[in-house]
């Protein structure tokens, strides 16, 4: 089976899994992206896949009709991330043999009225019926909505987990400082725990500032939780493979996923009509997690967490965990569970590739 994936945007993360999953199906899929993509994947050398990477400066619009004919030999077109460039393809998708499938990251933008919005052009053709569309964890399907009723999972496991041995503990929290994630909670919370802390613990705030206010905070709390918590951050964008070395080198990871996000102001609720792609970090290395109690996990992989509700018992779990080395024994009863999610991931992958819409 001839599977073709476009991602003209920059979650090559997602791409990432996607590829592994089509590959893991049995398929050959085929890539049409741009060279942040490319250069980010792990799977860029492998054989089983085909690469179509946008040249610099040349439009999007002229590459994917360079690359009409390939995209037209596809069994299934997966849209990635939807984006107005394609929106040159999909008129033509009905006299093509393909079945196009459209990834919908924020189910409440994508379907809103605003013509204004991000993405607006694409997400009328897709809803108009020219793709499928299909959601990117299948928690976010309900029964009766037809909009709701195709999903994948888009965090898929990648890497077994790791005991280190060694003094310190080393926490990471991924993704970029902004108004998605509450940072401020899990700096008051370090705050607190700090003094109870008996072995060293290092965070690593793995993405960029979004705000100087962000900035400025954790240089404040850096002063407040020394000498048992070293507090670690960037001054600007994470680049993938150091992003990956740092999760891979984790005991554990910290994920403050806001439970609403607003966006030209129409708001998502994580777990409901959005995910987080952290994830597909937490499943990607088998790391377990302190996380907000509100967010639905598969039961497959919920024991790779624990989840709080406020500082003071986001402070109670960095404490237990850091000091009775918590995490080691989640990284040891997670792989049961991360083999069921495994195939429950490629059972989802499977339905799509049945389904013609």
């Amino acid at each position: 089976m001839k599977i073709g994936l476009i991602e003209l945007s920059a979650h090559s993360e997602v791409l990432e899994s996607l590829i592994r999953q089509a590959i893991d199906v049995g398929a050959s899929p085929t890539v049409y992206t741009n060279p942040f993509c490319a250069e980010a994947s792990e799977a860029a050398d492998s054989s089983a896949v085909e690469w179509h990477v946008c040249p610099p400066g040349l439009p999007y619009a002229e590459f994917l009709d360079q690359c009409r004919t390939s995209i037209g030999s596809q069994d299934h077109l997966f849209i990635v991330t939807p984006v107005d460039s394609l929106c040159g393809l999909l008129p033509d998708a009905g006299a093509m043999s393909a079945t196009w499938h459209c990834l919908v990251h924020n189910l409440n933008t994508f379907t809103s009225s605003d013509g204004n919005r991000p993405s607006a052009a694409i997400a009328k053709l897709v809803l108009e019926g020219a793709a499928g569309v299909v959601l990117p964890d299948l928690r976010l399907m309900k029964s009766g909505d037809p909009l709701r009723s195709r999903a994948i999972n888009i965090a898929y496991p990648q890497h077994p987990p790791t005991e280190f041995v060694r003094e310190e503990v080393q926490c990471c929290i991924p993704g970029r400082m902004y108004s998605g994630r509450d940072h401020a909670e899990v700096l008051s919370a370090l705050e607190a725990a700090a003094p109870r802390l008996t072995r060293r613990l290092r965070v690593d705030f793995l993405g960029e500032h979004a705000t100087e206010e962000s900035k400025a905070a954790v240089e404040a709390a850096r002063k407040a939780v020394v000498p048992s918590v070293e507090l670690r951050d960037h001054p600007g964008y994470v680049a993938q493979e150091e992003f990956d070395r740092t999760l891979a080198e984790a005991d554990f990871l910290i994920l403050p996923v806001s439970e609403y996000l607003t966006r030209n102001g129409i708001v998502e609720t994580r777990g409901q009509t959005c995910v987080t792609g952290n994830i597909n970090d937490m499943v990607r290395f088998g790391l377990p997690a302190l996380m907000p109690a509100f967010y639905p996990l598969s039961g497959h992989i919920d024991g790779m967490t624990a989840r709080y509700g406020g500082i003071p018992s986001l402070a109670d779990l960095i404490v237990t965990w850091v000091n009775a080395g918590e995490f080691n024994r989640r990284k040891r009863e997670a792989a049961p569970g991360l083999e069921a999610y495994r195939a429950e991931c490629l059972s989802a992958m499977r339905e799509q590739l049945a389904a013609r819409h």
